[in-house]
């Protein structure tokens, strides 16, 4: 009787895979009879139960792993308006403003940051320092009495009493000598400021940067938990089955395996998961929940607005401001091998042999450090030296800024077109997980064996284009971060 039920069920089952091979859609066979196997019922629900996918299946997923919201990376060179490539602005500002939120409480937390700021500070006072020397110079000193001993005189001669001696000395001309230093650290501190800009773009990639892991590393948890739960679902069918039929045990060995493989997969991502969540508390001083209603939606930066962006980038201006500090401080050596002229007031109250107290007096010096060995030219030559040496490095460092930005614009876009790719195969490696269950089970057309290895591509190319579009976002965060617009980007500037 059960051979003649099958055998009636035969055209009910081709017409069933012909649907799902022009459509790609699981659905259930015809309704089977009431002493029907139970074993045999299960897989029918199984098969009839909506496919654990990523990209395809009707299942709650982000955005950017639902087909119908493609990911924001789609085969493109020129930036496109976000309207015509599916990005929402409110998304992207929420985005925005919850990655700003944490790279404040970064930079808060940085003392890399603090010691960049107080390190500018400095360089601030040198200014002032060198300004001051502008301004007439006041020493003041005072002399305890005195008396002279041990010499041939019958009465020993000195002082009785205290006195106070002043001294007031101005420059007059130094050849520029104080122009050149104050210009010198002037530039010094425009370098310091903008060495404590590059430490706190640093600090802002790196945070945002976690963020962009912790998010990877969630899509591609979510996509090894839909396969993990195909496995488990797989292994509950087999062990109903093999109880009524024990010749198909070694099948449930084959789908234990691979769920056991799927459990490891998904125990590693949650491994690297832990680690990044370790590394947000080190750089915000908290733990990060990424908001599971907040999808990775950002606008991608042009390669020629991040070119022009570049070229003010803090550490070209930190190399140029210190090859101009070294130069200037070269033309500051140089003035001071010169004569210093200087006018100088003084008024002492000792007072001599006689009981007088001295005049004040006043008049021009002149001083002239004529002959030192050579060691004045040496350090002009090296100032000088290292001005040059400051022109090359801010030279090199444009090229390899502009090298940089064009390789991750290349590999941004590369990663952008592969992800667009895989989310046609996971459309079609669904399809085809769906054909081969159905002719496994219902027409014996195909081994176990095909059906793990058809689920188990499916899962391997969801996991590929969560690491492709998630390149393709980190290379696109290095080019903000190389042209020190990630920043101003966070604050809500418009730097594109």
């Amino acid at each position: 009787m059960k051979t003649k039920k099958n055998k009636s069920m035969q055209p009910g089952v081709c017409a069933l895979l012909s649907v799902s091979m022009l459509f790609g859609a699981g659905a259930s066979v015809a309704h089977a009879s009431q002493d029907e196997a139970p074993a045999l019922k299960v897989a029918r629900r199984l098969a009839a139960a909506p496919a654990v996918a990523v990209a395809v299946a009707p299942v709650a997923m982000p955005a950017p792993f639902v087909a119908a919201s493609p990911p924001p990376f789609q085969m493109r060179k020129v930036v496109a308006s976000a309207s015509s490539m599916g990005l929402s602005a409110d998304a992207g500002e929420r985005l925005r403003a919850y990655l700003d939120e944490n790279v404040r409480k970064a930079l808060e937390l940085s003392a890399e940051a603090r010691e960049a700021q107080a390190n500018w500070k400095a360089a601030e006072y040198d200014i002032d320092q060198a300004k001051g020397q502008r301004w007439p110079q006041v020493q003041v000193g005072v002399s305890s009495p005195s008396a002279t001993f041990g010499g041939s005189g019958a009465n020993n001669s000195g002082t009785r009493s205290a006195s106070g001696n002043l001294a007031i000395t101005t420059p007059v001309y130094d050849w520029g000598r104080l122009s050149a230093t104050i210009d010198s650290r002037t530039e010094t501190s425009k370098a310091a400021y903008q060495a404590a800009q590059q430490v706190r773009q640093k600090i802002a990639y790196d945070t945002v940067s976690a963020l962009l892991e912790q998010r990877r590393h969630q899509a591609a948890l979510e996509a090894s938990q839909g396969y993990v739960k195909r496995m488990e679902e797989l292994v509950d069918m087999l062990s109903q089955i093999v109880q009524s039929d024990r010749g198909r045990a070694s099948e449930l060995t084959q789908a234990r395996a691979r769920r056991l493989q799927a459990v490891t997969g998904r125990d590693a991502i949650v491994a690297k998961l832990r680690e990044v969540q370790v590394n947000l508390v080190k750089l915000v001083g908290e733990e990060v929940q990424w908001p599971a209603d907040l999808a990775w939606e950002i606008r991608p930066v042009a390669l020629q607005d991040a070119l022009i962006a570049g070229a003010e980038h803090p550490a070209m201006q930190q190399a140029r401001a210190e090859a101009k500090a070294a130069g200037l401080y070269a033309e500051s050596v140089k003035a001071g091998r010169l004569p210093q002229l200087n006018w100088v007031v003084g008024k002492s109250t000792q007072e001599d042999s006689a009981g007088n107290k001295q005049p004040w007096s006043t008049g021009l010096s002149l001083q002239w450090n004529a002959f030192q060995g050579g060691s004045g030219r040496a350090s002009e030559r090296a100032a000088f030296e290292r001005a040059a040496a400051g022109e090359e490095k801010a030279e090199a460092s444009a090229r390899d800024l502009a090298y940089r930005l064009r390789t991750s614009a290349e590999q941004r876009d590369a990663a952008a077109s592969r992800a667009g790719e895989y989310t046609e195969l996971i459309q079609e490696t669904d399809r085809v997980r769906k054909i081969f269950y159905e002719q496994w089970y219902h027409l014996g057309k195909r081994t176990l064996l095909d059906v793990l290895t058809a689920e188990s591509d499916h899962y391997n190319n969801q996991s590929a284009q969560v690491t492709t579009r998630f390149d393709a976002e980190a290379a696109d965060l290095r080019m903000r971060a190389d042209s020190a617009m990630l920043l101003d980007w966070l604050r809500g500037a418009k730097v594109l």
